[in-house]
């Protein structure tokens, strides 16, 4: 896993405040070897990352399709806790993509 995963990760632990894993992906991150990919292997991440947030976001486009279209289902909350996790994942991604464009330290 990239550090960009680890940090994903530990600001998820921090929102459920579980001070435990908070703890061990603080020890991962000390512990991890950061070396620089080569350029090749950083585009197709990008590209993979690129091609996730597309699929998310049609996932996404399918949902809410859903629920306009059956309001009434049982299926409902099922449905939206599907999207909740989904756009998580889509700003999770959103970072992602943005950390490989714009290198800041």
């Amino acid at each position: 896993m990239s550090v960009d995963d680890y940090l994903d990760l530990l600001n998820y632990a921090k929102a459920i405040n579980d001070g435990q894993w908070q703890a061990d992906i603080i020890e991962s991150l000390k512990n991890l070897n950061t070396v620089s990919e080569e350029p090749q292997v950083q585009e197709e991440s990008v590209i993979e990352l690129w091609s996730r947030f597309d699929s998310v976001n049609i996932l996404i486009m399918k949902l809410f399709e859903k629920l306009s279209k059956n309001e009434e289902s049982d299926e409902v909350l099922h449905w939206k806790e599907q999207l909740l996790e989904l756009k998580l994942e889509r700003s999770i991604l959103s970072k992602k993509i943005l950390n490989r464009y714009i290198r800041i330290r």
